[in-house]
C-alpha cells in the first residue's frame, strides 16, 4: 500500500509517542504536524473541532491518504492512540510479516491488554501533572504505586506472551503497537523515578520490561531521531509541569528508592 501519513498532536511526547515510534521506525515518509494548546483552545472557540478533522474532539488524530480504488484516493482520519497503533501495525507491515489478526485469539488479546495497560498508565500518571507538587510527597507516592504495579503487571504479562511470541523485539523485527506504547510508558517512569533503571536491569525484578525499552529505543532509525530532534528534552504533557526540567528537578529532590517502599 502508498503511504501518506500526517500525525497531529500537540508539542509534547504523551500519547502521540507510541504512533510516533511506529512511523520513525517504519522508514516511510510522513508529516507531523504539532498543535500549541493555544491554537486548539483558539479553534474550539471558534468552533473548528470538527468530527471530520478530529474525531472524538481530541489528539492525537492521524491522516492516513490512500487509493480505495487505482484512481480514487481517500483520506481517512483516525484518532486514539490505541486505534491508530492497530491502524499501523498492519498497514506498516513489510509484505510476507504474520500479522497480529492472524495470531491466535488468547494471544492477540493478552498483546492488546498490554497496550492499552501501556496507554491507561501514562494518562493516569500525565493526569496528576496539573499542580507544581505533582511530583513532590504525599502524591509521589501515589504515582509510585501506579507505577510499581504497571511494570509487576506487564512483567508478568509478558513472560505468559514470550511462550507465544518474541516481546523483546529483534532489530530485523517489524515494531508493534504494543512494543511502542509499552516502551513510552517505561520512558515515563524513568523519567520520573531514574532510581528503578535497576529494576529493569538483566538482575533486575523487571527485566523484560527493561529488555524491551531498551530494543525499542536502540533501533536505529528511532536513536537517530530522538536524538536529531531531542525527543527526551521534550515536555511529557501541556502543562507547565509536565516538562522534562521540572520532572527532572522533582526527581532530584525525591527519588531516593528508600522512599518508594
Amino acid at each position: 500500500m502508498d503511504h501518506d501519513l500526517r500525525l497531529v498532536y500537540f508539542p509534547v511526547r504523551a500519547r502521540g509517542e507510541p504512533v510516533l515510534l511506529l512511523l520513525v521506525d517504519s522508514g516511510i515518509p510522513f508529516d507531523l504536524e504539532e498543535v500549541p494548546l493555544v491554537t486548539w483552545e483558539q479553534w474550539k472557540k471558534t468552533r473548528q473541532i470538527t468530527n471530520d478533522k478530529f474525531p472524538y474532539s481530541a489528539l492525537p488524530v492521524l491522516h492516513a491518504r490512500h487509493k480505495v480504488t487505482p484512481d480514487e484516493p481517500k483520506t481517512f482520519v483516525f484518532a486514539e492512540t490505541s486505534a491508530i497503533l492497530t491502524y499501523l501495525d498492519e498497514t506498516l507491515d513489510p509484505a510476507g510479516t504474520t500479522l497480529e489478526r492472524e495470531l491466535p485469539l488468547e494471544v492477540r488479546v493478552r498483546i492488546q491488554m498490554v497496550k492499552e495497560a501501556a496507554l491507561f498508565a501514562m494518562v493516569r500518571i500525565l493526569g496528576m501533572s496539573g499542580g507544581s507538587e505533582w511530583l513532590a510527597p504525599p502524591q509521589r507516592t501515589t504515582i509510585w504505586g501506579i507505577v510499581n504495579r504497571h511494570l509487576r503487571d506487564t512483567e508478568n504479562a509478558l513472560s505468559e506472551l514470550e511462550m507465544s511470541i518474541r516481546v523483546v523485539p529483534l532489530e530485523t523485527d517489524r515494531l508493534t503497537g504494543m512494543s511502542a506504547a509499552a516502551a513510552t510508558t517505561i520512558s515515563l517512569a524513568t523519567q520520573v523515578f531514574p532510581s528503578i533503571r535497576g529494576m529493569l536491569g538483566n538482575d533486575g525484578e523487571y527485566k523484560r520490561c527493561g529488555k524491551l525499552w531498551t530494543a525499542v529505543l536502540e533501533r536505529p532509525r528511532i536513536a537517530a531521531y530522538w536524538k536529531e530532534n531531542k525527543i527526551e528534552a521534550r515536555p511529557w504533557s501541556i502543562t507547565e509541569y509536565g516538562t522534562a526540567e521540572w520532572i527532572a528537578r522533582a526527581a532530584a529532590s525525591f527519588d531516593h528508592p528508600q522512599q518508594k517502599l
